[in-house]
């Protein structure tokens, strides 16, 4: 009850205001709506997930009754997800693909100021002081789940198999390890949000994860400065979003 009381106080807020409503670090949620439009009890995972409200790519759906599962290494998340996003299913765990699946538990460099940044990936350690002089407050070793595991949870929690609607994905590194996952297990959400720092969108024509996305049936269709957002061909023509009808498919 809180939670829609603070929905319908803030939309009012942007009404008058005549703000966008959205939650993302990088209006994410407003480009996700214009695909996703008119999907009653949808259902998503969110892999670095961070706080369950600000910054979240999927917050702005679970006020519209969608449910998921939603999974971040960070530290004092659980207790906020009980209390904020109860119904969702929160997993306070580190995923890894396959070819990581033999280490029980891995260094995660965590970022007190900016929690946002916290990663597992040295490579993005090193970006990090490069570019912005940042140096991680603490390595931490935190329990890890498979992909395979996660998916296993996603069942449970819905009683049975469905689709995902929506996957987003914020990992600081390792995403194409988990999409790859993702696809051995013969799962292919609708839409997936990732994270791709660096990036426009011609320079990812030539990169990883968009040439695993189109092997799969995706197209790459909408793209912010820091996320990208791939769409299953086969699933273009059933989204009942009323915007889909000017896309040229």
């Amino acid at each position: 009850m809180f939670v829609r009381i603070l929905y319908f106080f803030i939309k009012a807020i942007n009404r008058i205001s005549g703000l966008p409503l959205t939650f993302s670090h990088d209006g994410e949620d407003l480009v996700l709506r214009k695909y996703l439009a008119k999907i009653e009890n949808g259902r998503y995972i969110d892999i670095g997930a961070n706080t369950p409200v600000w910054g979240s790519n999927t917050f702005y759906f679970y006020l519209l009754g969608w449910r998921g599962v939603c999974l971040d290494p960070l530290p004092n998340l659980k207790n906020k997800y009980r209390l904020i996003r109860g119904k969702d299913k929160f997993i306070n765990a580190a995923i890894f693909g396959s070819k990581s699946k033999n280490q029980k538990k891995l260094n995660f460099y965590y970022y007190k100021t900016h929690k946002d940044n916290s990663t597992f990936d040295q490579e993005r350690v090193q970006q990090l002081k490069e570019n912005f002089g940042r140096e991680p407050s603490s390595i931490i070793s935190v329990p890890k789940i498979s992909t395979q595991e996660m998916l296993s949870t996603f069942k449970d929690f819905f009683s049975q198999s469905k689709d995902i609607h929506l996957l987003n994905i914020d990992i600081e590194g390792f995403e194409i390890d988990i999409l790859e996952d993702f696809f051995i297990c013969n799962t292919y959400p609708w839409i997936v949000c990732v994270e791709e720092i660096g990036q426009t969108a011609e320079s990812l024509k030539t990169k990883e994860i968009y040439k695993l996305m189109e092997k799969n049936g995706y197209i790459l269709g909408s793209r912010t400065f820091l996320s990208s957002f791939y769409v299953l061909r086969s699933k273009l023509k059933e989204l009942p979003s009323d915007f889909i009808k000017e896309l040229d498919i």
